[in-house]
């Protein structure tokens, strides 16, 4: 998976005005700009799957300042939705919720 074309997919299809995309890119670009700063790319996937599938300008700037104070946290829980909320899940039991949390990421990504 390519995931730059990825991401610039999925701004363009949840931004498709013009304006509104180039204020998102604005809004994304303000995530990464430090060496602590990791995973560029994939915190800024993140933090576009937690806005929504209707995002705002201020649910993305929520998202990114969270993602700047540890980036972690909108990967957690945007890509371990269920795992993150049951860490301590064995067995079984944690296998269906690596499927579940890893078959709702690809289906995010891929539409």
């Amino acid at each position: 998976m390519d995931i730059e074309a990825k991401l610039a997919s999925k701004i363009t299809k949840l931004f498709p005005e013009l304006e509104g995309r180039a204020e998102a890119i604005s809004v994304l670009d303000g995530y990464g700009q430090e060496s602590y700063e990791q995973e560029q790319t994939r915190v800024r996937l993140a933090i576009l799957k937690l806005a929504g599938s209707n995002p705002t300008i201020s649910e993305l700037q929520k998202y990114t300042s969270v993602a700047k104070s540890d980036y972690r946290d909108v990967l957690s829980w945007a890509e371990y939705p269920r795992q993150s909320k049951n860490w301590s899940a064995k067995g079984s039991k944690k296998q269906q919720l690596i499927d579940a949390d890893l078959n709702e990421y690809q289906a995010w990504i891929n539409t």
